[in-house]
Order: structure tokens, then C-alpha cells, then sequence
């Protein structure tokens, strides 16, 4: 299958990532237009794209694969704006990136005749992203099965991988995407906040808690959850779980955190036949 030649629509942190990566992977790209028309003369200047602008005036500066690297709120607008400039799409493929949106928005495209597709990154890009940043990830494919050879063969020269989900697969997969990054930065941030409690420096305990969260997450890429946990709770050492919830006590906000990710952890425990059902029970009810 040859290489198509790509539009990119949006040069924000993922729009711009994917611009170099695709052209340093040796995938033509035709033209790239955002917004702010000075952005994409940037880029396109930089990875020698002959055609930029704010907008596509016609349909002869498209590529047959067309991405759509904007916010959320502006995919479907945008693509009705697309729309409006060509009567046939039918041998263009529209895409979007966004994580939590499904193919539909792209109905105006589909309605001309258009394949539409969503094809999500697993993973978080700034401008300073290479080509290297997409190794080994996952795009979420869904939408028009027609789409997804194309757009394997797009992962594949990335070096990253694809997972054809559904609609309400896609939604699902995007709020555990952001638990699992998102919401682990927050829960780092909440780590250091508790260890400062007793005004040990947050920068030191930060450095402090770093290798340990990477071994964690080296261990969880090895082994089951089950099979990784460590800590209190695998030990079923009630006294210590006792002591934690005594230390917090004056932390309100903390302390309920404590108690709900605990309560989990029982679980994962139990599930893991770490501790046995009277272990788990006494200490669900202390965390209670």
C-alpha cells in the first residue's frame, strides 16, 4: 500500500508532533493549515510543506488523508467547514485524535461520501516531541472499517501500535487514559503533599518517592497487579494501616483518599490471595 499524502489541520501539541513524526517516518505531507495562519507557514516551512494557510480554500489542497488535530469542541465545526469546500469526498479519508469524541462528528465528511475514522494516541505530546515519543504506544481505531488499513499502515511507520475499539469502548478507554496519566500525576502530587505533612521538603521528597514509582510501574508492566502490589495491605499489617489513618486524621481530604484507594487495594489483595477473607475483613472495616 503506497504511502498517502496527509493534511494536517490543528498544529497544537499533538498536531505538531504528528507533523514531524510522519515527515521524519518519510510519509508525504501536502499541507497544513491551522488557525493561527503564521503556525502552520512555520511548521510547514520547517518540514518543507509547500502548502499552508488558515484554511483549505479548495479540495486541490488537500492530501487523501486528512487529520484533524484540533480541540474537542472544534472538530465537528470544522469539519463542517471542510465539508463546504468540496462536493466528492470519496477518495479522502478524514480523521480525528480526539480521545474521547467518536467518528460521528465527522458525519458532514461521511455524508459526501468521505471514510471517517477517530485515531486516538495513548499518549501525551508537547511541541518538543519526536518521532521517538510514538514507539511502542496505542492508537484507539474506530470508526469506518475502510479507514483502518490505512491508518494501521500510519501506525506502523510510527512504530506504535492500533486497538480497534467501539464507540463506547473508545469512552471508556479515554477516562481509564486519564486516571492512568492524569490522575497518576495527581495522586503523585497528593504522595509528596502527605510526606510534607511534616514539613520534610516537597522538592526532597519528591526525589525521594520518583525511583520508587518507576520500579512500581516497571514491576505492573511485568507481572499482574495482583502479582506487583507491595505494601501494608499485601502484608495484612493492620497495625501500620491503623497508624496511617491516625497520622491523617487532621488531613481530611487526605485521609478520605487514603481510606478509598485502600479499600481497593484490599481488594486487589484479596483478589491476589495475598491476605485471606478475615485479614480483608477486618481491615475493610478499619479503612471504613
Amino acid at each position: 500500500m503506497p504511502s498517502p499524502e496527509i493534511t494536517i489541520i490543528g498544529v497544537g501539541g499533538l498536531g505538531n508532533s504528528m507533523a514531524k513524526a510522519l515527515s521524519t517516518a518519510g510519509i508525504p505531507i501536502k499541507s497544513i493549515f491551522n488557525r493561527t495562519a503564521v503556525k502552520a507557514q512555520k511548521l510547514a516551512d520547517d518540514l518543507n510543506v509547500e502548502i499552508s494557510g488558515c484554511f483549505p480554500s479548495d479540495g486541490s489542497e488537500l492530501g487523501n488523508l486528512i487529520f484533524i488535530t484540533v480541540s474537542d469542541s472544534a472538530i465537528e465545526p470544522v469539519a463542517g467547514c471542510l465539508a463546504g469546500i468540496a462536493d466528492d469526498f470519496s477518495t479522502k479519508t478524514v480523521v480525528h485524535c480526539s480521545g474521547n469524541e467518536s467518528a460521528n462528528l465527522l458525519k458532514d465528511i461521511k455524508s459526501k461520501g468521505g471514510s471517517i475514522a477517530s485515531f486516538h494516541p495513548l499518549q501525551t505530546f508537547t511541541r518538543q516531541s519526536e518521532l521517538s515519543d510514538f514507539e511502542d504506544i496505542y492508537f484507539s481505531l474506530q470508526g469506518d472499517k475502510s479507514a483502518f488499513p490505512q491508518l494501521k499502515q500510519i501506525a506502523k511507520k510510527l512504530g506504535a501500535n492500533t486497538l480497534k475499539v467501539t464507540e463506547g469502548q473508545k469512552a471508556h478507554l479515554h477516562a481509564a487514559a486519564v486516571m492512568a496519566s492524569n490522575y497518576l500525576n495527581t495522586l503523585l502530587d497528593v504522595a509528596v503533599e502527605t510526606a510534607s505533612v511534616s514539613d520534610l521538603a516537597p522538592d526532597e521528597a519528591k526525589k525521594a518517592l520518583m525511583p520508587l514509582v518507576k520500579t512500581t510501574l516497571e514491576n505492573i508492566e511485568e507481572q499482574s497487579f495482583g502479582e506487583a502490589l507491595s505494601g501494608p495491605i499485601k502484608r495484612g499489617d493492620i497495625q501500620t494501616i491503623r497508624h496511617h489513618l491516625d497520622l491523617l486524621k487532621d488531613q481530611p481530604e487526605l485521609l478520605v483518599l487514603y481510606r478509598i484507594l485502600g479499600q481497593r487495594t484490599v481488594k486487589l489483595a484479596r483478589k491476589s490471595q495475598s491476605i485471606d477473607q478475615s485479614t480483608a475483613q477486618k481491615m475493610v472495616n478499619i479503612l471504613e
